[in-house]
C-alpha cells in the first residue's frame, strides 16, 4: 500500500521536475570562490564611485546655505576654530575634512565625500556578503549599496542606514567557512562600523546596539566571540577619538535620547512603510522562507527578520531612504549558507521546490537591483540638468538645482518693495545660489584690498566663498572679527534668521550700513580703514 502510495504521488504535476526553471535557479543560487566575488563586486561598487568623483556638478533641492555650512564647518574644526565634538554628524565632518584636500567647489566636496562614505560601506560589505551568498547576489548587493550612497540625492542619513546593514549584517548571520579567526575579524568589522554610526546619529548606533545583542544567539558556536570583537572594536575607537577630540563620547551619548525621533514613525513619509511593495515582497520571502525551513532553518529567517525589524526603524527614525533594508533581509532570508530553499533545489528538487526557490530568488534580486537602477536615474537627471543649469552657479559652486532664478530675481527688478511682501514667498536653491554669488563676487573685490569680510549667514559661509582665511565657527564669529559684514536682506534659513538676530547689537554699536543692494546690506567697521571708493553709496546719511 505505501509503495502504490508514493508512486501516485510522485505522479502528481506539481511533484515533477522542472529542469528549465531549476537551472534559471541554478544560476542564481550558485557560488564561486569568495576571492573572486570579492574582487569583482568591488570592481562594480568603484562604478559608482567613479561616477560621483568624476562629476562636474553636485545635482541638490537643498538650500545652497546648508550644503556650504558643513564645509564651512569642516574647515573651521581644521584650524582649530571649532571642536569635532560638537558637531551633529562628526563622521561626514570628517568624510568632509578628506574630501576637501583633493576639491575646493562646495558641491564636487559633497560628491568626494560620499565617495569616502561609499569605500567605508562596499569594502567590509563585499568582504562579509563574498563568504555569505552566492556570486551573483553578493556582487549586486555590493554595487546597490555603492550606488545607494553615491547618489545625488543620498546624505549622511543613507551612509547611516547603509552602516547600520554592514553592521548588522555581520552581528545575525555566519559565512560559509565560519571559524574562530574569521568570527573575531568579522566582528571587529562589525564593531567598528557601530562606532561609525555613533559618529552618523546615536540613534543608528542604538539601534546597532539592540541587533547586536542577538549576535550569541544567531550566529553558531562563535557567536559569544563575535559579540565581544565587536565591543571591543567599537572601546578601542571611542578611546582613540576621545584622544583626538576630547568630550565626544560625552557629547553624543548626550544626543542619544533625542535622536529617535518616534513622531516619525508615523508620518507618511516614503522612508519606511511607504515603500509598500519592498516591504511587503521582503516580508513574503521572510514569511515563505519560515514556512519552507520551519524549525531547522529558524536561524536564517529569524536574522532576515531582525534585520527588517532594525533597518525599517531606524529609517523611519532618521529619515533615510529605506530601500536597502528589504533587499538585504529578503537576500539573507533567501539566499543565506542556512537558507532551506538549498534542499528543494539540490535533494528534492520537484516543480513546487524550484518554483518557490525561483520566485524568493527573484525578489530579492529584483529589489537589490532597483536600487542601481534608481541611482542610474539620479545620475541621468543630474547630468540633464547640468548642460541646463546657470553657467555661473555650474562653475563656481558646483551646483545644479532645478528651476531658474525667481524670487532673488523678483525683489532685484524691484516687485516686492517691503519686506512682509517678501515673507509670502520662500527662496529656492537656485535663489540662495545667486544671491551668495552676487555677495561673494563683491566680497572678493574686497579682499583683494585687504579688507577681512564675512556673510552673516548661519555658518561662515564667507570664508568658503570669498576668501582663503581660515573659517570661523559660526557667522557671527566671523562678523566679531571682520571689518565689513554682508548682511542678507531675504531670510535663507532659520540659522541665518537667528544669526541676524543675534549679530543685531553688534552691527548697530560697532558698524555702519554703507550701502544696500535688493538683496544685500554692507556694513563696515566704524573704526576700520576701508577706502570709500569700494562702495556704491546711494544715500550719504548712510555712511556716517
Amino acid at each position: 500500500m505505501n509503495t502504490h502510495h508514493n508512486a501516485e504521488t510522485t505522479d502528481l504535476p506539481w511533484r515533477k521536475d522542472a529542469p528549465k526553471a531549476r537551472r534559471a535557479a541554478m544560476e542564481l543560487y550558485s557560488w564561486r570562490e569568495p576571492g573572486w566575488v570579492f574582487m569583482i563586486a568591488i570592481a562594480g561598487a568603484l562604478l559608482f564611485v567613479g561616477l560621483a568623483v568624476l562629476s562636474p556638478a553636485l545635482l541638490s533641492l537643498m538650500p545652497t546655505v546648508d550644503l556650504i555650512a558643513p564645509i564651512a564647518e569642516a574647515r573651521a574644526v581644521m584650524s582649530g576654530e571649532a571642536g569635532l565634538a560638537d558637531h551633529e554628524a562628526p563622521l561626514y565632518l570628517l568624510l568632509l575634512i578628506g574630501a576637501d584636500v583633493f576639491v575646493d567647489a562646495p558641491g564636487r566636496v559633497h560628491l568626494i565625500a560620499k565617495a569616502l562614505g561609499a569605500v567605508l560601506i562596499f569594502y567590509p560589505l563585499a568582504f562579509l556578503s563574498s563568504s555569505r551568498f552566492p556570486a551573483i547576489f553578493a556582487a549586486v548587493l555590493t554595487i546597490a549599496y555603492s550606488a545607494f550612497v553615491v547618489s545625488p540625492f543620498a546624505g549622511i542619513e543613507e551612509i547611516g542606514l547603509a552602516l547600520l546593514l554592514v553592521a548588522a549584517l555581520s552581528f545575525v548571520s555566519v559565512s560559509a567557512d565560519e571559524s574562530l579567526s574569521r568570527a573575531r575579524i568579522e566582528g571587529a568589522i562589525g564593531g567598528s562600523c557601530l562606532y561609525g554610526l555613533w559618529l552618523v546619529n546615536p540613534a543608528f548606533a542604538l539601534v546597532g546596539f539592540a541587533v547586536l545583542s542577538a549576535c550569541p544567539f544567531l550566529t553558531g558556536r562563535y557567536g559569544l566571540w563575535r559579540y565581544v570583537s565587536a565591543l571591543a572594536a567599537f572601546a578601542i575607537l571611542a578611546i582613540f577619538f576621545e584622544l583626538i577630540a576630547f568630550g565626544i563620547n560625552v557629547e553624543r551619548a548626550a544626543l542619544a535620547s533625542s535622536s529617535i525621533n518616534l513622531a516619525m514613525l508615523f508620518n507618511g513619509s516614503e522612508s519606511g512603510l511607504g515603500l509598500g511593495g519592498a516591504a511587503y515582497a521582503a516580508i513574503l520571502v521572510i514569511f515563505v522562507s519560515a514556512v519552507f525551513g520551519g524549525h531547522a532553518h529558524r536561524k536564517n529567517w529569524m536574522a532576515a527578520f531582525v534585520i527588517l525589524i532594525a533597518g525599517m526603524f531606524a529609517a523611519r527614525v532618521t529619515g533615510a531612504n529605506a530601500m536597502p533594508v528589504f533587499g538585504l533581509a529578503a537576500g539573507l532570508a533567501c539566499f543565506s549558507v542556512a537558507s532551506p530553499f538549498y534542499d528543494g533545489l539540490f535533494k528534492a528538487h520537484d516543480r513546487a521546490s524550484v518554483s518557490v526557490a525561483l520566485i524568493s530568488a527573484a525578489l530579492a534580486m529584483f529589489w537589490t537591483f532597483s536600487i542601481i537602477i534608481h541611482s542610474v536615474g539620479q545620475f541621468s537627471l543630474q547630468h540633464q540638468v547640468t548642460a541646463k543649469a546657470p553657467e555661473n552657479i555650474r562653475a563656481e559652486l558646483a551646483l545644479v538645482q532645478p528651476g531658474g532664478p525667481t524670487i532673488a530675481k523678483w525683489v532685484e527688478e524691484g516687485r516686492f518693495s517691503t519686506p512682509e511682501a517678501r515673507e509670502f514667498f520662500a527662496l529656492t536653491p537656485v535663489d540662495q545660489s545667486a544671491m551668495l554669488l552676487e555677495a561673494a563676487s563683491r566680497a572678493r573685490q574686497l579682499t583683494a584690498a585687504g579688507v577681512d569680510i564675512a556673510f552673516l549667514t548661519g555658518a561662515d559661509t564667507a570664508c568658503v566663498l570669498a576668501e582663503s582665511r581660515n573659517c570661523r565657527a559660526d557667522g557671527t564669529a566671523a562678523a566679531n572679527a571682520a571689518n565689513v559684514v554682508f548682511v542678507p536682506r531675504l531670510d535663507m534659513d532659520p540659522k541665518t534668521a537667528a544669526a541676524k538676530g543675534k549679530a543685531e547689537a553688534l552691527l548697530y554699536t560697532q558698524f555702519k550700513m554703507v550701502e544696500r543692494t535688493a538683496l544685500w546690506e554692507i556694513w563696515v567697521r566704524r573704526d576700520a580703514v576701508v577706502p570709500a571708493k569700494l562702495f556704491k553709496i546711494s544715500d550719504a546719511g548712510m555712511y556716517r
